[in-house]
């Protein structure tokens, strides 16, 4: 029995013998007798060679493919399967040979993490100690190391260096919106520019009919977040945009922006001149530089629309709490509320209503945190429940119209976040919505003949980009 096994496989063996050795002119007779029997001083040590080579060829080379034997008939078996071949093996074809390995550039973005320095960053990424000094020392030409935020993303090359190392060949990263920071290794020296954008700025014009709250209406219409927020500052006198504001009320509006070549917005600038027509009335209002330098906003007649205190020192405010008489909410019975309440969220920033000199900047009784301003000798403002106060707000520190001095709180006898605003005159408390205050001054003689001819200008600019704006009919 174990005889004719021998022999079997001797005869597969001898017939994958018999078909490479067809390939190199080999007889029949240097593998059979006669009486073809098997001749087994050639095919023993073929066979070693025909069952190994193949396999070292697969381990040295590499490649995807197996070594693959074909009969006469097309059939392709793998080498594991030459045992049950039946039929002599006319081919071989050897494994496919991967190429050598060929080192390529790597560009990837990394960000700087919490507590990471940037040279760290670098050694973790690949860098070589050297290389990470180095273009962290060019890089300080233009930016302390020391003061990048985490968070902050850099992009990064390597190219490959001898042995199977890579250097660091390139790293970028922006500054700010316009400025970038280049480092390139150049003759083995890291040298570092700093990029600047092209940037123009431009006169854009926008119009919108509102239909729910301005800040979303002007939002919705595509006029900027901060430009919409000058504005309320700049009708505040006139208007309370909780309280006044109506459907299909409507605005116009020219203003700057600073935009790089591609069309990218990198900053809005001041608005030039805007019209909000409100319960069918129109205030137009336009900026004018005077010459002694004071920028302001007049309406067509050359009157400063600014006033002597803003009619809300809060952006963005429900008014929770008139003036007068009413059930205190923590009290519980019936005290006269002597100032207006504004319901916002913690932290919104509170402006000063005036220019003046702040009295005091403490904790004051029930009234928690607590701002004081004197505007003259009759009139002043107070602010109440704050959070936190601006930096550098204390007393005896002079501050302009506008100016944040504070930000919204729940602090002292208080339910909830909100500003409590009092206007005093001559020491008492008097209703802010009522009090009749002067307006700002008048232009006259040249100057005012010098603001109609800008304003003149100002009407054509904006009729002119008008053209093409359609009316924004937007909701919130």
């Amino acid at each position: 029995m174990m005889d004719k096994i021998i022999h079997k496989i001797a005869l597969v063996i001898a017939t994958i013998f018999h078909g490479i050795s067809s390939l190199f002119g080999l007889r029949h007779r240097y593998v059979f007798t006669r009486d073809n029997r098997v001749r087994f001083r050639y095919i023993l040590p073929m066979a070693l060679v025909i069952l190994v080579v193949p396999f070292v060829l697969a381990y040295y080379f590499g490649g995807d493919s197996k070594p693959v034997a074909m009969t006469e008939n097309g059939t392709a078996y793998e080498m594991r399967d030459y045992i049950s071949v039946q039929g002599p093996i006319t081919s071989l074809v050897l494994p496919a040979v991967k190429p050598p390995y060929v080192p390529t550039t790597k560009e990837k973005t990394i960000a700087l993490g919490k507590g990471d320095t940037v040279a760290g960053l670098l050694q973790e990424k690949g860098v070589s100690g050297d290389q990470a000094y180095d273009a962290v020392k060019a890089l300080s030409k233009h930016i302390d190391p020391r003061r990048v935020k985490s968070g902050q993303k850099f992009f990064m090359r390597l190219e490959p260096a001898a042995g199977g190392a890579y250097d660091l060949a390139n790293l970028t990263m922006e500054i700010d919106a316009i400025k970038t920071v280049d480092i390139a290794l150049q003759d083995d020296v890291y040298r570092s520019k700093v990029i600047e954008k092209n940037v123009t700025k431009f006169e854009r014009a926008g119009k919108v009919t509102i239909e729910n709250s301005f800040f979303g209406s002007t939002l919705k219409a595509g006029i900027p977040t901060n430009i919409a927020g000058e504005m309320m500052q700049i009708y505040s006198f006139d208007i309370d945009f909780q309280r006044d504001i109506r459907r299909d009320d409507k605005l116009e509006v020219l203003y700057e922006t600073y935009e790089t070549d591609e069309g990218e917005v990198i900053k809005t600038g001041k608005v030039l001149y805007a019209k909000l027509t409100n319960r069918g009335k129109d205030i137009p209002m336009y900026r004018f530089k005077m010459r002694s330098g004071k920028i302001d906003y007049f309406d067509p007649k050359g009157r400063s629309v600014r006033k002597q205190l803003m009619k809300t020192p809060i952006d963005g405010a429900r008014m929770s709490s008139g003036y007068g008489m009413r059930r205190h909410p923590v009290l519980g019975y019936g005290k006269m509320h002597k100032g207006v309440d504004f319901a916002a969220r913690t932290g919104t920033p509170i402006y000063a209503a005036g220019d003046g000199v702040i009295e005091r900047a403490n904790w004051f009784s029930s009234y928690g945190k607590y701002i004081r301003i004197r505007h003259n000798g009759t009139l002043k403002t107070a602010y109440a429940h704050l959070n936190g106060f601006a930096k550098g707000i204390k007393a005896g520190k002079r501050v302009e119209q506008g100016q944040v001095i504070g930000y919204v709180g729940t602090t002292g006898r208080s339910t909830g976040p909100h500003l409590h605003y009092e206007v005093m005159l001559n020491g008492k408390q008097v209703n802010p919505n009522r009090v009749d205050l002067p307006t700002g001054e008048q232009l006259t003689g040249k100057e005012f003949e010098s603001f109609k001819a800008q304003k003149r200008a100002m009407d054509q600019m904006y009729a002119a980009k008008r053209k093409d704006l359609k009316v924004a009919s937007t909701t919130q």
